[in-house]
C-alpha cells in the first residue's frame, strides 16, 4: 500500500530500488519523514480514505459533481483555411532521403518534436518583441505566448505563436530548405547591424534549422499557417512525410504569427493527449521565456532563476525550483547560483538536499543535474556534468554556446565537456567548504548524510583530492565525543616537529581508546583521529598526505620515543618490574619457536603500557577480506601474511609466562598462542574466533587443576 501513496512516490524519486528493500531499523527515520509529509499530501491520503467510506447516495452526488463540464474545449482547427490555387514546390537543396533522415533517424525519442516546436515558437515571439522595441511603428505586440491544443478524437496536435510570422517568401526560404535556420540568420543579421545585440542573440534558441522537421516523425500531414506582423494576408504551407515536395497557397482567417497543425499518425496518438503534452512541455520547456498554454492552461510556472541575479532570488523561488527539478518535498540544505564565462558561458544553480535516500537502501541515486541550452532541456540527469560522487546534487547548468549535436541531444566537444566538469566540480567543492565555514553545526548535519560521497571523491578524484580532504570530518582524541575535527584544525594543533597525522580504525571511541596501539600515543600526548568505518582505511590510504603532512595509521607507525619513566608532560612515572634484556631475548626466542610459522619475528617493545603484546606489519581488514573472495583465492593469495609480535617486557602476564615456560611448558605454549590471538583481535583482523575455543577450554582446565 505504501508504494501507491503520494508520499511513497516522492520517496522513490531519483532512485531505482523499491520500498521493500528497507530494513526495519533503517526505515525509522524514513517513516518519520513520511509523518512530516506536507499537509497537502496528508489531505490527499485523508481524502482517499474518506472516499472509500462514502455512502451510495454520496457517491452519486460526487459522480455528478465530477461529470465533464459543458464548457467548449479549445479547438485545434480555428478560422484559418487555405484559399485559392495551390502551388507545388520541391525542396530546394536536400533530397527525400535527407528528409527521411531528419524525420526518422536524427532524434532518439519522438517526444522531442514538442521541444523543437516550442523552441521555434519562442524564437518567433522573441523576434516579434525585439522588432517592436527597435522599430518606429509603435506597434503593441500584446501578450506574447505559445498555445498548444490537442484533439484526441481527430488525433490532432496544433501549436500557435503570436510572434513575428512569415511571408510567402520566408515560408519557402525557411521551410522549403532543409537545414535552413531562420533563427541563425536573424542572429547574424543582428550581429551585422549592431554590436550591442547580445541580449536578443542569447534569447534565440534554434540554430540548426532542422527542428521543424522533427514534426514529420509523428505526422501524416503537416500544415503551417503563418501571417507576418503588419501583412494583410496569410499563407498555408503543407507537406507530408515520404514526399519531396510541398504546397503553398494563400489562407484566410490567419492570425499574426504561425500555427502548425499536425495530423498525427495512428502510432503517435499519445501526442493528442493533453496530459502527455503537459508532461513533455514540463520536462523540456518549463523555462522558456514566454507563457506556454496547453488547452488554455499555463504549464510553465517555474522561473529560470539561474538567469537572475542571486540577490533577486527569494527563498520561496529557490524552494519552488528545487522541488520542481528534484521532486523532493523538503527544503534544500544548501543552494548556489553560479555564473562564469570560462571555458564557456555558464549560468547555473545547484542544491544540496537534506536527506540521503541511499542511506535507507533506496538504491543508487541518479545524477541530479540537468543540462539546458537557452532554457531548453538538452539532457536530463546528465552523467558527465559532475563526477559521480556529486550525484546527490540537484541543479541546472545552462549555456548559450554549447557545442551541441544537430539533434541538440548531446554535446559534440568532449574535451570541452571535461573542462566544464572540472570548472563546476572545483566550484562545488569550494561551495561546500564555504558552507562549513559559515556554520559547522549545519555542515555536520550535511556530512552525516553525505560524508560517504565526500569520501568517495577523496578516494577516486585525485585531481581534487586535497580540496575534498578539507571537507572530511573525524572524531578525535583532542575533541569531546560529540564533536568532530578536520585536517586543518589537526595540523594547527600538532606538536613542534610533528610531521604526521595519526588515525586509528575502530568501531567506537571506547574501542579506539582501549586499543593497545593507542597507549603509546596517549602517553606521548599525540592527537589521534578516530575512524569508525572500515572504508576509511581505503580513503586515507589513497589520500596519504594532507598538504605536506603524512597521514598514517597508528597500527603501522612507530610512536615517538620517550624515556621509559616519563610521560608527555615530562613527569617521571613509577618504575615497573621488567625482564632484563637477556631474559627478554630468551623469552622471545622461545615464543618464536612455540608459535612457529604464524609469526615472522617476536621482539620486546617499550611502546606498550597496559597491554601484553601487539602485532605489526600485518594486512589491514580490507585486504584480509579481499583475500577471502573467491577471485583472490584463485590467484593463490588466500593466505594472510605472518605477524611480527611485539611483547611488553613489563606486563605481569609476560613476566609470568617467562617463568611458566620452564616450569609448565605445555600450559605456557597455550598462553603464548592466546597472547598472539589476543593481539590479532586487538588489531581487528582475526578471521574466525572459533579457532580459539579448544585452546581456551584447555586453559580453563589447566587453571582449575591447580
Amino acid at each position: 500500500a505504501l508504494g501507491r501513496t503520494p508520499a511513497a512516490r516522492l520517496l522513490s524519486s531519483r532512485t531505482r530500488a523499491s520500498i521493500p528493500s528497507l530494513s526495519p531499523t533503517g526505515a525509522q527515520p524514513l517513516i518519520a519523514k513520511v509523518r512530516n509529509f506536507p499537509r497537502v499530501g496528508l489531505r490527499m491520503l485523508s481524502d482517499t480514505s474518506k472516499a472509500e467510506e462514502k455512502k451510495p447516495e454520496e457517491e452519486q452526488e460526487a459522480a455528478k459533481a465530477e461529470e465533464p463540464s459543458e464548457e467548449p474545449k479549445p479547438s485545434v482547427r480555428g478560422s484559418e483555411q487555405a484559399v485559392g490555387e495551390e502551388s507545388n514546390f520541391e525542396f530546394k537543396t536536400e533530397t527525400r532521403q535527407l528528409l527521411d533522415i531528419v524525420a526518422h533517424s536524427l532524434y532518439h525519442d519522438r517526444e522531442v518534436f514538442v521541444r523543437e516546436l516550442v523552441s521555434n515558437a519562442s524564437d518567433a515571439l522573441e523576434k516579434a518583441r525585439h522588432t517592436a522595441l527597435t522599430s518606429n511603428s509603435g506597434e503593441d505586440v500584446g501578450e506574447l505566448n505559445v498555445t498548444i491544443t490537442v484533439d484526441p478524437t481527430d488525433n490532432l496536435f496544433a501549436i500557435h505563436d503570436n510572434g513575428i510570422g512569415m511571408t510567402k517568401e520566408e515560408l519557402v526560404e525557411n521551410l522549403g530548405t532543409i537545414a535552413r535556420s531562420g533563427s541563425k540568420a536573424f542572429i547574424n543579421q543582428m550581429s551585422e547591424s549592431s554590436a550591442g545585440q547580445s541580449d536578443i542573440a542569447s534569447n534565440i534558441i534554434g540554430k540548426f534549422g532542422v527542428g521543424f522537421y522533427s514534426a514529420f516523425m509523428v505526422s501524416e500531414k503537416v500544415s503551417v499557417f503563418s501571417r507576418k506582423r503588419g501583412a494583410d494576408k496569410g499563407h498555408c504551407w503543407t507537406s507530408s512525410p515520404g514526399t519531396d515536395n510541398y504546397t503553398l497557397s494563400e489562407a484566410e482567417g490567419v492570425e499574426f504569427g504561425t500555427k502548425i497543425i499536425l495530423q498525427l499518425r495512428a502510432d503517435a496518438k499519445e501526442f493528442s493527449s493533453l496530459s502527455r503534452i503537459e508532461e513533455i512541455v514540463t520536462k523540456y520547456s518549463t523555462f522558456v521565456g514566454f507563457p506556454v498554454l496547453c488547452n488554455g492552461k499555463k504549464v510553465n510556472e517555474v522561473q529560470a532563476l539561474w538567469l537572475k541575479s542571486e540577490k533577486e532570488i527569494s527563498d520561496e523561488e529557490h524552494s519552488m525550483l528545487y522541488k520542481h527539478i528534484s521532486q523532493d518535498w523538503e527544503e534544500p540544505q544548501y543552494k548556489l547560483v553560479y555564473k562564469t564565462d570560462a571555458p564557456l558561458d555558464i549560468k547555473s544553480v545547484f542544491y544540496a538536499p537534506k536527506l540521503n535516500m541511499e542511506k535507507f537502501g533506496m538504491g543508487k541515486t541518479d545524477p541530479g543535474v540537468h543540462l539546458y541550452s537557452r532554457r531548453v532541456l538538452i539532457q536530463s540527469n546528465a552523467k558527465n556534468i559532475l563526477p559521480e560522487y556529486f550525484r546527490f546534487v540537484s541543479g541546472i547548468v545552462d549555456s548559450e554556446d554549447l557545442p551541441l549535436s544537430i539533434s541538440r541531444e548531446s554535446m559534440q566537444d568532449q574535451k570541452l565537456l571535461v573542462k566544464l566538469q572540472t570548472v563546476l566540480t572545483k566550484r562545488l567543492i569550494r561551495w561546500l567548504e564555504d558552507e562549513a565555514k559559515k556554520d559547522e553545526k549545519a555542515y555536520m548535519d550535511f556530512y552525516g548524510n553525505f560524508g560517504i560521497q565526500v569520501k568517495m571523491g577523496v578516494a577516486s578524484d585525485f585531481a581534487n583530492q586535497q580540496a575534498l580532504a578539507k571537507l572530511l570530518r573525524f572524531p578525535s582524541s583532542a575533541a569531546p565525543d560529540s564533536e568532530s575535527t578536520n585536517f586543518q584544525a589537526y595540523v594547527e594543533r600538532m606538536k613542534e616537529g610533528q610531521d604526521t597525522i595519526y588515525y586509528i580504525i575502530a568501531s567506537s571511541r571506547q574501542v579506539a581508546e582501549s586499543s593497545p596501539y593507542y597507549e603509546a600515543f596517549k602517553r606521548a600526548g599525540l592527537e589521534v583521529l578516530y575512524c569508525y568505518n572500515e572504508h576509511d582505511e581505503i580513503v586515507l590510504g589513497n589520500l596519504q598526505k594532507f598538504g605536506d603532512k603524512q597521514i598514517k595509521s597508528i597500527e603501522v607507525v612507530e610512536p615517538p620515543s620517550l624515556p621509559n619513566n616519563e610521560n608527555a608532560d615530562g613527569k617521571e612515572e613509577e618504575a615497573k618490574e621488567a625482564l632484563s634484556e637477556e631474559q627478554g631475548k630468551k623469552l622471545t626466542d622461545w615464543m618464536q619457536d612455540a608459535l612457529g610459522s604464524r609469526v615472522t619475528e617476536v621482539v620486546t617493545t617499550s611502546r606498550l603500557v597496559d597491554s601484553p603484546a601487539i602485532i605489526s606489519e600485518h594486512d589491514n581488514v580490507i585486504t584480509r577480506r579481499m583475500m577471502q573472495m573467491q577471485e583472490f583465492k584463485q590467484l593463490g593469495v588466500d593466505k594472510p601474511a605472518a605477524y611480527k609480535l611485539l611483547v611488553n617486557p613489563t606486563h605481569p602476564l609476560v613476566l609470568a609466562l617467562d617463568k611458566a615456560r620452564e616450569s609448565n611448558p605445555d600450559t605456557a605454549k597455550l598462553v603464548a598462542e592466546q597472547i598472539l590471538d589476543n593481539a590479532v583481535i586487538s588489531a581487528g583482523i582475526l578471521d574466525d574466533v572459533r579457532i580459539m575455543l579448544p585452546r581456551l577450554t584447555d586453559l580453563m582446565k589447566a587453571a582449575l587443576d591447580k
